[in-house]
């Protein structure tokens, strides 16, 4: 196990009574979520799955120390949230990759900045990376060299640089056509095969939920919430076979029926 993710392995994410209010120009306030709680141990993958506009990507950004609760805890091992932490990798539904580096200069400036390593065991981990996500060839290239499923692989090596206890992912695949989406799901579960990170991944997809998830966390609107907590028990490893049994119908079927329209 990780250095980084040992520090996590006790708690994981616990999230108690969280509340997220936002204040208007006309001086009113919007309550965006509401008694939000649950608690996500080390290692599994949850899926948050919810309509546009309940809140999704604020309660990731307030799990992430990117935005402050208005009220409520929020936990990750047992530390209280404060701001961003560096076991907590973070992938959002567009690469943000900067155009004028090239890929392993992208993947390697967050570690540049934190300044903990030295540049050769920088080096060593975006090496491995590359190799992790089927990139081996493609550090050298610039950004806008690459198609939009190989973009989103870079985000997501960069996203796991320091080898991160937690990884938070806002829509990663929701800008991609159906075919390189449900490549980058096999991608994406292999990668988690291999270190056992906690995953919160934000989605408005149901059959994405079922197909990646242990679990899913179903929200509700106005204001957001937690309304079912559903297990997914369709075993591991998964592979595309899932997608035409039975029970991944069912699941999909009975996620659609919770979710406001």
């Amino acid at each position: 196990m990780s250095a980084a993710l040992a520090e996590v392995a006790e708690g994981t994410v616990r999230v108690g009574s969280l509340s997220k209010r936002f204040a208007g120009r006309d001086g009113t306030e919007t309550l965006a979520l509401s008694g939000i709680d649950f608690t996500i141990p080390a290692g599994q993958f949850v899926a948050i799955l919810g309509p546009s506009g309940c809140g999704k990507s604020t309660l990731l950004r307030v799990i992430a120390g990117l935005t402050d609760a208005s009220g409520g805890t929020v936990t990750i091992g047992g530390r209280a949230v404060k701001g961003p932490d560096p076991v907590v990798g973070i992938a959002f539904q567009r690469p943000v990759l900067l155009p004028w580096m090239t890929v392993r200069q992208n993947i390697a400036l967050p570690a540049e900045l934190e300044g903990r390593w030295s540049a050769a065991e920088i080096a060593r981990r975006v090496d491995a990376l590359l190799a992790m996500v089927r990139l081996p060839e493609a550090g050298t290239k610039m950004p806008n060299e690459l198609s939009g499923g190989m973009q989103q692989r870079v985000a997501i090596a960069r996203a796991l640089l320091k080898d991160p206890g937690l990884l938070l992912m806002d829509e990663p695949f929701g800008a991609l056509d159906a075919l390189t989406r449900e490549h980058l799901h096999d991608e994406l579960l292999a990668i988690w095969e291999r270190n056992r990170p906690t995953v919160v991944f934000v989605t408005h997809d149901i059959a994405e939920a079922v197909y990646l998830a242990d679990r899913v966390l179903v929200m509700g609107v106005r204001p957001g919430r937690i309304i079912a907590d559903i297990p997914m028990p369709l075993g591991r490893p998964r592979d595309e076979g899932v997608r035409g049994l039975p029970e991944f119908a069912r699941l999909g079927a009975e996620l659609r029926a919770m979710i406001p329209h």
